[in-house]
C-alpha cells in the first residue's frame, strides 16, 4: 500500500508574508501608474496641440501648490468636516429607511402595496429632484440630507431585500419549531444573513453619498463644504484650486472604499463565507 507524500507544514510567518508581498506589489504598480499619468499630464497639458488647455485643468505642479495652500490654511479639512457631517446624517437615515422599507415590503401585504411605488421612485433621477427639495425644504442643509438620503436608501433597500429573500427557509422553520423567539431568529439568522449585504451596500453607498453631497452643495450652497469651495474656484476661473478640490474628493472617496472594503473582507473571513483574496 502506497501512502501520499506528506507536505512539510508552512511556517506561520511565511503564510503571512504572501499577502504582504502581494499588497506591496499592488501598491508599487499603482504608484508607477500614477507617476506615468502625472508625468504625461505635466508635459502635454497646455501645449499648442493639446486637447486639454492649461486654463481648464492646470498642471500637476500648479495643482500641488494649490493643494498644499488649501491644506495649510485648513480650508480643505474644514470643508471636509461640513460635508462629512451631512453625509453621516444621510447615511444613517438612508440605512434605516431602506432597511425598514425592505422588511415591510418582504411581507405579502407590504409587497402588494408598496413594491410598485418603490419601483417608480427608484426610477426617478434623484439629482433631478433637487428643485422639489428646495421648494419643500428651502435653502437649508436639510435639502442636502434629503437629496443624499433619497439617493442611498435604495441601495440599502435592495441589499436588505436580497438578504431576506436568501434566508434559509428550512433553518427558519427549524428554529421556530424548536421554540426560538422572534429576537433569537432575528439575531441568529436574519442578522447573519444581512450583514454581508449591508457591508457591500455601505461600500457602494458611501462614495455615492459623498459625490451627491458635493453636487447638493454646488446647487444649494448653504455651508462651507467642499462643493462650495469647488464652486468658488470655478467662478473665479481658478483651475488649479478647482482640480485640487476635486482630487481631494476623489482621494477621500477612495479611502472610504478601501476602509469599508477591508472591513467587509475581514468579516467574510471571520465567518467563513469566502476565501482570502
Amino acid at each position: 500500500m502506497t501512502t501520499a507524500p506528506v507536505r512539510p507544514a508552512r511556517a506561520p510567518g511565511a503564510a503571512r508574508s504572501v499577502p504582504r508581498r502581494r499588497l506591496t506589489a499592488v501598491i508599487a504598480v499603482r504608484i508607477c501608474a500614477a507617476a506615468v499619468v502625472l508625468a504625461a499630464w505635466q508635459v502635454f497639458v497646455g501645449g499648442p496641440d493639446s486637447v486639454l488647455p492649461a486654463n481648464a485643468v492646470s498642471r500637476p505642479s500648479s495643482v500641488a501648490v494649490a493643494l498644499g495652500h488649501l491644506a495649510a490654511n485648513g480650508q480643505l479639512f474644514s470643508g471636509l468636516g461640513t460635508t462629512a457631517l451631512s453625509v453621516l446624517y444621510s447615511m444613517v437615515l438612508g440605512a434605516l429607511v431602506g432597511t425598514v422599507l425592505a422588511v415591510v415590503t418582504w411581507t405579502p401585504f407590504g409587497r402588494w402595496l408598496l413594491d410598485p411605488l418603490v419601483t417608480i421612485l427608484y426610477a426617478i433621477p434623484k439629482v433631478g429632484m433637487i428643485s422639489l427639495y428646495i421648494i419643500v425644504l428651502g435653502i437649508a442643509t436639510a435639502t442636502h440630507v434629503a437629496l443624499v438620503t433619497s439617493a442611498v436608501l435604495f441601495i440599502y433597500y435592495y441589499a436588505m431585500r436580497q438578504a431576506l429573500d436568501e434566508l434559509d427557509q428550512d433553518r427558519l422553520v427549524a428554529l421556530r419549531l424548536m421554540g426560538a423567539g422572534r429576537l433569537r431568529v432575528l439575531r441568529s439568522l436574519v442578522v447573519m444573513s444581512a450583514l454581508p449585504q449591508l457591508f457591500s451596500a455601505t461600500r457602494i453607498a458611501l462614495p455615492l453619498a459623498f459625490a451627491t453631497e458635493i453636487f447638493a452643495e454646488l446647487q444649494v450652497p448653504t455651508s462651507s463644504g467642499l462643493g462650495v469651495s469647488l464652486q468658488l474656484f470655478s467662478e473665479n476661473l481658478d483651475a488649479s484650486g478647482a482640480v485640487a478640490v476635486m482630487l481631494f474628493v476623489v482621494l477621500v472617496a477612495y479611502l472610504l472604499d478601501v476602509a469599508v472594503g477591508g472591513a467587509l473582507r475581514r468579516y467574510v473571513r471571520s465567518v467563513g463565507l469566502g476565501a482570502d483574496r
